[in-house]
């Protein structure tokens, strides 16, 4: 069963952008993410990506050959561990072009020094924002099922480069938070609103779709909760003061007190027990004539102050 995970990916990764700017933010964010730079014996230098993802393995090969003229050898290989998944590596061996192509990227600075996250200048212009988080995504990212709790992961095994990532969403208007775990940093969203948002930035349409229209049912869901709760709670207390109210005219009648009482709180009384389950307003509405809920409230103390000193302190006040 194919995961929301995996069809956020799928949808990504078939995104292109136009600009050959926000094409280099992306592979670069790619790169970081999925790449390493090697050198073999002395003088062999190699970049190397190695993806679980057939389409965003290709969405690198494809990204590489689009702008730089670079021979770039794919292969798949079947890991060693227990549950053999295949993994699609791509390789670039040293060949014309290819320290220019790594500064470019952003693997090299320009002393040939490898670099641990995506250079400021690939993500100045606004419109590489988007790609970028799309390949940091792309290379890293975790999303939870719609239907669930709420999840987003992007894992870093650079601290620097997480922190560029969460400023690059900041520039969004999205605040993830760090956390550090096996290792790595971990930037994170926990707000479904700020997970569709993102979604929608980086271009996962259909997925946003499904998010928002989850969020919109969960929302239903809780307020239906909230009054059925609410309702609930309200019937119960109606019932627990109907039941005392019940019992204090009945002491009441039992001691003689009601008879002598005034007329309008023995109509009251009466009112009660012939309607136990009404609200006090709907008693107001009862008597003749009606009153309002306040009047039967005061009309409900007075007759709890009939009761004698030594069984008063039975009843709560109403």
């Amino acid at each position: 069963m194919t995961t929301t995970a995996q069809k956020v990916k799928e949808e990504l990764a078939r995104r292109r952008s136009s600009r050959r700017c926000c094409q280099l933010a992306e592979l670069s964010a790619l790169i970081h993410m999925e790449g390493t730079y090697r050198i073999r014996g002395k003088e062999r230098h190699y970049l190397v990506t190695e993806s679980s993802d057939v389409l965003t393995a290709r969405k690198i090969y494809t990204l590489m050959h689009a702008l730089f003229p670079v021979e770039t050898p794919m292969v798949k290989v079947q890991k060693s561990s227990p549950r053999k998944e295949n993994v699609y590596r791509l390789e670039v061996p040293d060949q014309a072009g290819f320290h220019q192509m790594l500064y470019e990227l952003g693997v090299l600075d320009s002393s040939l020094t490898p670099g641990q996250s995506i250079p400021g200048r690939l993500t100045r212009n606004p419109c590489c924002v988007a790609p970028t988080l799309r390949g940091a995504f792309l290379g890293g990212g975790y999303i939870s099922e719609p239907f669930g709790p709420a999840d987003f992961e992007i894992s870093f095994s650079s601290r620097t480069a997480a922190i560029l990532i969460k400023d690059l969403f900041a520039r969004k208007s999205l605040e993830p938070a760090l956390r550090v775990r096996r290792g790595q940093t971990v930037l994170y969203l926990k707000r479904r609103q700020a997970i569709s948002e993102f979604l929608a930035i980086t271009g996962a349409h259909s997925a946003h779709l499904d998010w928002e229209s989850q969020t919109i049912i969960n929302s239903t869901k809780n307020a239906v909760n909230r009054l059925v709760n609410c309702d609930t709670a309200n019937a119960r207390r109606l019932a627990e003061a109907s039941l005392m109210q019940q019992e204090m005219i009945n002491v009441l009648r039992d001691e003689g007190i009601i008879d002598s009482a005034d007329p309008a709180l023995l109509q009251l009384a009466e009112a009660r027990l012939k309607n136990p389950q009404a609200a006090l307003s709907e008693l107001g509405v009862l008597l003749v004539p009606p009153v309002s809920k306040a009047v039967v409230q005061g009309r409900m103390r007075r007759l709890f102050s009939l009761l004698p000193d030594d069984i008063l302190f039975e009843y709560r006040k109403i």
